[in-house]
């Protein structure tokens, strides 16, 4: 028993210093014998230097054991010395020193005299107690403490399993447990690989003293640190690093920030050959998407909780936070960036509670790792790498980019030892050839500043002149022109009015100066693209193309991203053959060229073009190659690169890389959720890629809760009619027809065919392609004249269009096929049955189930023909397709009726 009350207590002590007098046990401070009024926080940070007398105490230590790492206002710690000192008067205030950017030491001589005994415990709990409700764990010992909250290991005592156990007392350490709990569920939901993390097993919110219970993920990287880092080379740190990035990244994807981000909150265990790094203590973490929580049904625990998540203010540990954060914006992805850049600042450093302040590239001997610390710890967020995994992946590919920067710096050698053989062969010229080189040099110099003079001038007016025709434009012809008094239509002028009204006006107002003229036909090219004016915007970039190959050349970049543009646009039309024409084009002039815009160009228009065929399979690699380009040549074009990455989330689906598809667009939702400008649209499209992945996964229900919520979103901004709102219907409808619910299937597939063919046209084929969903649906609901109807003038257009192997193509025959047999019309369906390939329909939509469905519609041919073989070719596909169409599909209903039909 006195070894478990030496284990709770530790002695208390009464310092003497100077004139002052410092009682630990009653938390009294005294000066010239006389009591002194002094805030509990002050006297709390003196009494911790009184336990350090002599040591530098860091900012950061103290911000963490006396505000328990939270901030409450600005300066909150100098505030805390200036009261102190205060109170300690002008004869002792001097001892408490400032060390320049570490932190406060306390000077002088301290004697200290025991004054009683007090727990270690604040919680009053002891190795060898049971935990409190979990009579089967007894504790071993303490693994940190904080405010009001204490972290235990304990072990069973009977299998020997191990636990950690986090408690708390107060309503503050009871909210950031629940925030805990609920963050470390949506993580469970949402994430199939949770290897890196550190899994919640129960807790206890009811009673005091409050718990989580976790599983043991091994000790803190900043224990282990002290035996383990030192033997461990860069490479092996840089591996260790990757599995935390690897880890806030997959958390980012889901939408949960840390907050916290720190080596004590990092576990590392031991894991042949290596060690397994995981994350834990969500406690400080938020949702950057609250209204998750309902969409993953997972219960709120109270109100209380649901709002510490979308509100808290806690910034984590001083040391880790970014300077946003501590100006009072809201944390983001990119306050954890900074936070893992210190990290693997200290990992490679080899010293991780070293703070990271001036002259610390001298402890960073390689410039690539030196440059990727430097843009993840930028102290401005617009300068600082845009997501985790964009830092995880620069240092993957730090040998390549070494290797790409040596030859540059080979290269440019080449060059100045070049140029200064040139000078010293200028050098060896008679003394003749030299005067006369001087002065005819000198005669260049003045004729060279004149030169330079007019064109400054020149330059200088052209440029006045372009602002003011922008600024006359803007004015006169965009912002004039809505005003009621100048346009006829009064108030009801729509941006739709205005913009074609000013379209008219561009070439008079420009005629002087085309690159202007061309560069605002592009911006008008992409506004009327997204207002769904097709024709205009192809006029308007074919208009800016033009004016550019004629300034510029067809092989400027600002000609080549105009072709790129005009190729994407007529993608979109539907004249596959024009695009084509001009997609080719751009390899031709590209050709050769290992320019990155060069070859972000060619990707992104192939990656468009095929996409648009359903040719999902060649489409995919274009994207993860256009992608990062864009990133790297226009780090802060947002617009293009969403949309890129929208369609990388269908491409992926389609080729049935569900999770790959889920995880790229919840990254894209967190992203665009953090940048804070957006108006909803960009999460509203990405949940819908989202809601695809789990319809291809058999999950309609999650489906449609995603797709009901971002179309509120999609029809409030862009209206019932967009061709965006057809995609969400068109996503429904794929919903309904895996639920069987051929009424609803039926209504969405009319209502997506009505939108396309108006705003694309009746030849499109998008329009086609909905068309043939109708009709499917159609089939599947016994309607097979209505399906015929739709199926056969779509199947013959998409195959003369894109031919008949094309993936949109076969899908069409394999439906009509199907309707065929269902009318009786053996013939027709057999010939449509001959030209149809597993692998163009897998391409088309990647299942796996595509040769199954094949083998039974042949099985049903020969059913149809009296082969008395069909049966038993359709029972063996029995189960496979009781699959699709929670086992409510015509092709299953008609194979299991030949299979009946032939028992006896």
């Amino acid at each position: 028993m006195k070894n478990e009350q030496e284990t709770r207590e530790r002695t208390s002590y009464s310092y003497r210093f100077g004139t002052a007098e410092f009682d630990e046990a009653r938390f009294e401070l005294r000066v010239a014998g006389l009591p002194v009024d002094v805030e509990r926080r002050a006297l709390e940070v003196l009494a911790y230097l009184l336990r350090h007398a002599g040591e530098v105490v860091t900012k950061e230590e103290l911000l963490r054991e006396v505000w328990a790492g939270r901030i409450t206002v600005d300066k909150v710690l100098p505030n805390a010395i200036t009261k102190l000192r205060r109170g300690l008067g002008e004869a002792n205030a001097e001892r408490v020193q400032t060390q320049a950017r570490a932190g406060y030491r306390l000077d002088g001589v301290v004697s200290r005299t025991a004054v009683g005994r007090q727990l270690s415990s604040r919680l009053e709990l002891g190795a060898g107690q049971p935990v409190p409700g979990r009579e089967n764990f007894l504790l071993q010992r303490q693994l940190g403490s904080n405010r009001g909250s204490e972290v235990w290991l304990a072990e069973h005592a009977k299998t020997r399993e191990q636990r950690v156990y986090k408690f708390g007392v107060d309503g503050d350490r009871l909210r950031a447990l629940k925030r805990e709990a609920t963050l470390a569920r949506v993580l469970q939901e949402s994430l199939e690989d949770r290897t890196h993390f550190v899994d919640i097993i129960d807790w206890n919110f009811e009673h005091a003293p409050y718990f989580l219970e976790c599983e043991f993920g091994g000790q803190s990287l900043l224990e282990w640190a002290e035996t383990e880092l030192p033997a461990t080379s860069q490479d092996q740190r840089l591996e260790l690093f990757l599995q935390i990035a690897d880890a806030v990244a997959a958390a980012h994807a889901v939408g949960v920030l840390h907050k916290d981000l720190k080596p004590a909150n990092v576990l590392i265990a031991p894991l042949q050959p290596g060690w397994l790094v995981r994350l834990t203590d969500f406690g400080s973490g938020r949702l950057l998407d609250p209204d998750r929580l309902e969409a993953l049904g997972i219960t709120q625990l109270g109100m209380t909780v649901t709002q510490s998540i979308a509100l808290d203010s806690s910034s984590g540990t001083p040391l880790y936070v970014a300077p946003e954060v501590f100006a009072g914006h809201t944390p983001t992805v990119q306050s954890d960036v900074f936070a893992l850049g210190i990290m693997l600042y200290q990992m490679l450093a080899g010293h991780l509670t070293r703070p990271m302040v001036s002259g610390w590239e001298q402890d960073i001997a390689d410039d690539m790792l030196r440059e990727d610390i430097r843009l993840a710890t930028d102290g401005n967020p617009e300068r600082r790498l845009a997501s985790v995994a964009e830092l995880a992946a620069r240092l993957r590919d730090r040998h390549a980019r070494r290797v790409r920067r040596e030859q540059a710096d080979r290269a440019e050698q080449q060059a100045r030892t070049v140029r200064d053989t040139l000078a010293r062969n200028r050098a060896r010229r008679p003394y003749l050839i030299a005067l006369v080189g001087a002065l005819a040099a000198s005669v260049l110099v003045v004729l060279g500043l004149y030169r330079t003079a007019v064109q400054a001038r020149n330059a200088a007016q052209q440029e006045l002149q372009r602002a003011t025709a922008i600024n006359r434009f803007l004015n006169e012809d965009l912002i004039g022109r809505s005003n009621p008094l100048v346009v006829a239509k009064g108030q009801s002028a729509s941006l739709k009015d205005v913009l074609l009204g000013a379209r008219e006006r561009v070439s008079k107002r420009f005629a002087a100066q085309p690159l202007t003229e061309a560069s605002i036909r592009t911006s008008l090219t992409m506004l009327f693209n997204m207002l769904e004016l097709l024709p205009e915007a192809e006029d308007e970039a074919r208009r800016a193309l033009a004016l550019y190959e004629g300034a510029e050349g067809a092989g400027s970049a600002n000609a080549l991203r105009a072709r790129a543009l005009l190729a994407r646009l007529l993608t979109r039309t539907g004249k596959f053959d024009e695009s084509l024409k001009e997609l080719q084009n751009l390899e031709r002039l590209t050709q050769g060229s290992d320019d990155p815009l060069a070859r972000y160009l060619v990707a992104s228009v192939k990656s468009i073009y095929y996409m648009n065929q359903g040719e999902y399979v060649t489409a995919l690699p274009e994207y993860q190659i256009a992608i990062p380009l864009l990133r790297q040549l226009e780090p802060d074009n947002f617009t293009l690169r969403d949309s890129l990455r929208m369609d990388l989330v269908y491409a992926l689906t389609q080729n049935g890389k569900l999770q790959q598809a889920r995880d790229e667009g919840q990254s894209l939702i967190a992203e665009a959720q953090a940048r804070g400008d957006d108006n909803g649209l960009v999460v509203a499209f990405a949940q819908v890629a989202v809601g695809r992945t789990y319809t291809a996964e058999g999950d309609p229900g999650k489906a449609e809760e995603l797709l009901l919520s971002a179309q509120k979103t999609i029809v409030a901004l862009l209206g019932a009619e967009h061709t965006r709102n057809a995609m969400v219907l068109s996503d429904l409808f794929d919903v309904a027809m895996r639920r069987g619910d051929w009424t609803k299937a039926r209504d969405y597939g009319q209502r997506v065919y009505d939108i396309m063919s108006r705003k694309l046209g009746l030849e499109h084929n998008a329009s086609l392609i909905t068309l043939a969903n109708w009709g499917q649906a159609l089939y599947e609901s016994g309607a097979a004249d209505e399906a015929q109807a739709r199926l056969r003038p779509a199947y013959d257009k998409l195959a003369a269009t894109l031919g008949k192997q094309n993936p949109q193509s076969q899908t069409a025959a394999f439906w009509l096929a199907a309707n065929e047999l269902e009318r009786g019309q053996a013939g027709p369906a057999a010939a449509l049955i001959d030209a149809l390939d597993v692998k163009a329909l897998e391409a088309g939509g990647a299942d796996g189930k595509w040769q199954q469905r094949l083998d039974a519609l042949r099985g049903l041919l020969a059913a149809r023909r009296g082969d008395t073989a069909a049966a038993s070719m359709l029972l063996p596909l029995l189960n496979v397709l009781q699959e699709d169409s929670s086992g409510n599909s015509r092709l299953y209903a008609s194979a299991k009726a030949v299979v009946e039909r032939s028992r006896p």
